[in-house]
């Protein structure tokens, strides 16, 4: 990849072509899809001018990485065990299973490594990805924890037959059907439905059918609906579940906790069926548009990774009038016109659109670490930055309080056209 770019992720604009519809639906695309359709086109459309891969390079979330370590630890040690035919981490045999991935440490550090893998090459996430490393290394024995207190509450069957892991996105013709056991990863697919879901354990005995759900942030109740579309898909998946076997325990263990979720039955999932269909057709109507409908909200956009390139988020971020609480050490947008250069990592700007401070009022912006050069008349579109304000009689001319934005480890500053 030239240097070019490397530094044309920094400058804003449009996809090289907007997005077609999904292939295949799953829970996660259809709740983006709902929550905004410019969200998903600009997430997953096409850069040719930025970099080769598809879809905006999405910039690296800490949080996120910390679930995504966990998750996929979870993953490989739940595998090894129903491979070696362990029902729990108290059998003898879970001790083995465990020294085969080299113990818990090596596990979580080969996670970490696989977490931070689709960030390379990526010229969002290059600036962090080191610190991000760092930050995710100190995190291993917390790690550890966590992914042991989540093992400690599985039940896991001994497997008589064989295990199916997930498969690529798409139709698998050598997919086959489930057996007596429990299975990692088990990707479900329904193509009358154009539906899919990877489904983090399903265990098969001849006593009952669970699927269980891995979660590593809050309770939300969304995920109770997750949960219920992929006892849907369980049941209509032709290759995995021939028989057409019902799930009847749905459980979303967190970190702290297990949380049982009643299975539905035939006529509820037949209302589900139905349910997704009608909403499936609305999100794929709502993908027509050119650009596809933005929604910007507080819950919308706050953790919005494209929301730099979004016109209307900008639009809507506006206030005339500050409201609520005082942006002092808040952290905010902010689109500014730089007017002049104040000192050597300082430059003095106009506020165009904040959701915090009046558009027109003049900023002081601090940041020591740029990927592009800086010039008076440039248009930026920030991210992320601290504000802080100096008291009035410290202000400079009309009277105005000087406003400060100072840009930390998480700001992006992005250049407009």
């Amino acid at each position: 990849m030239s240097g070019q770019n490397n530094k044309s992720v920094w400058y804003i604009s449009q996809p090289s072509a907007w997005p077609k519809a999904p292939r295949w639906m799953s829970f996660s695309t259809l709740s983006e899809l709902e929550a905004c359709p410019r969200r998903w086109a600009l997430s997953v459309a096409d850069y040719l001018h930025v970099w080769e891969k598809r879809g905006y390079p999405p910039r690296p979330q800490i949080t996120a990485l910390e679930g995504a370590v966990v998750h996929l630890a979870l993953q490989k040690i739940t595998h090894v065990l129903a491979k070696h035919g362990c029902t729990s981490l108290r059998e003898a045999c879970a001790f083995s299973a465990l020294k085969e991935l080299g113990g818990y440490t090596a596990i979580i550090a080969e996670c970490i490594d696989c977490a931070l893998h689709p960030y390379e090459g990526n010229p969002r996430a290059a600036p962090i990805l080191d610190t991000a490393r760092q930050r995710l290394s100190t995190r291993v024995p917390d790690f550890r924890i966590r992914v042991q207190k989540l093992l400690s509450r599985i039940s896991l069957a001994s497997s008589n037959g064989a295990s199916l892991r997930a498969t690529a996105h798409g139709i698998n013709e050598y997919r086959h059907q489930l057996f007596h056991g429990s299975h990692a990863e088990v990707e479900l697919q329904v193509p009358e439905l154009d539906w899919h879901g990877v489904a983090d354990l399903l265990t098969l005995t001849s006593g009952f059918c669970e699927i269980r759900d891995f979660k590593t942030g809050i309770s939300k109740p969304q995920y109770e609906f997750q949960l219920r579309i992929y006892a849907l898909l369980w049941s209509l998946d032709r290759n995995l579940n021939p028989s057409g076997r019902l799930a009847d325990k749905l459980v979303i263990s967190y970190d702290e906790n297990d949380v049982e979720i009643p299975a539905p039955r035939e006529d509820e999932l037949r209302f589900l069926e139905d349910e997704i269909r009608r909403r499936t057709a609305v999100v794929l109507a709502d993908l027509r548009l050119n650009p596809p409908d933005a929604r910007p909200s507080q819950e919308s956009c706050v953790y919005c990774s494209v929301r730099q390139l979004c016109e209307d988020y900008w639009k809507w971020n506006v206030r005339e009038e500050k409201g609520g609480e005082s942006p002092e050490n808040q952290f905010t947008d902010l689109q500014i016109r730089l007017s002049a250069r104040h000192g050597p990592a300082s430059w003095d700007g106009i506020v165009e659109a904040s959701s915090a401070i009046k558009v027109g009022w003049p900023i002081l912006l601090r940041i020591s670490k740029l990927l592009f050069e800086l010039h008076p008349g440039q248009r930026l579109r920030i991210l992320n930055l601290k504000i802080s304000i100096y008291e009035k009689e410290q202000s400079g001319e009309n009277n105005l309080p000087q406003i400060v934005a100072t840009a930390g480890i998480n700001t992006e500053l992005f250049l407009m056209p």
